[in-house]
């Protein structure tokens, strides 16, 4: 399955990747984002919603995380599709299926580049009237002018596979994060 070489890219699945973050970083720093949100969010009952696909791993791994009640939905959209560039528009394949109003939700985010997908959900959720919203993203691109209230990790923007995130729907089960 993996080949190394020798000027620090791996062959996985016939594609070459280096390394971004290895799954013993991305599972210390998820541990801690999950305690951050308990004190935050001390006494409350949470609904966690995951952007899908990317997120679904990270929002797993995120709700152990949280030493509280937490109630966990996903939002499926898209703005990437088969490819490496986004599309320039978001689409709703599946909207959220629990009652999202009078809630204090943590909105989790695999990255945060240009901001529209994050902007399209604020939107949306702020017509159910939630009492909170606190967003997190495991990955943020360091020029992107969108706030996360939370960030596993800052890239310089190229692309980014594994750990849940994927191009053309593969290489979502690598367990560490890496550049494409």
């Amino acid at each position: 399955m993996q080949n190394s070489t020798s000027i620090g890219y791996e062959v996985i699945h016939g594609r070459k990747l280096r390394l971004f973050k290895d799954a013993d970083t991305i599972s210390a720093r998820v541990m801690e984002m999950g305690r951050t949100l308990t004190e935050i969010h001390q006494g409350n009952q949470l609904v966690v919603i995951g952007i899908m696909n990317g997120a679904f791993m990270f929002t797993a791994d995120l709700v152990r995380a949280i030493k509280l009640p937490c109630m966990v939905d996903f939002w499926r959209l898209s703005s990437y599709g088969d490819t490496t560039t986004s599309s320039k528009s978001v689409k709703e394949i599946m909207p959220p299926t629990l009652s999202l109003s009078d809630q204090h939700i943590v909105l989790v985010e695999d990255i945060v580049d240009s901001g529209r997908t994050l902007s399209y959900t604020r939107k949306e959720l702020s017509k159910y009237k939630p009492k909170s919203v606190t967003t997190v993203a495991l990955v943020k691109v360091k020029d992107s002018p969108v706030h996360v209230d939370d960030v596993g990790f800052i890239s310089s923007g190229e692309f980014i596979v594994g750990y849940g995130l994927d191009i053309g729907h593969e290489l979502r089960e690598l367990p560490a994060l890496y550049y494409l």
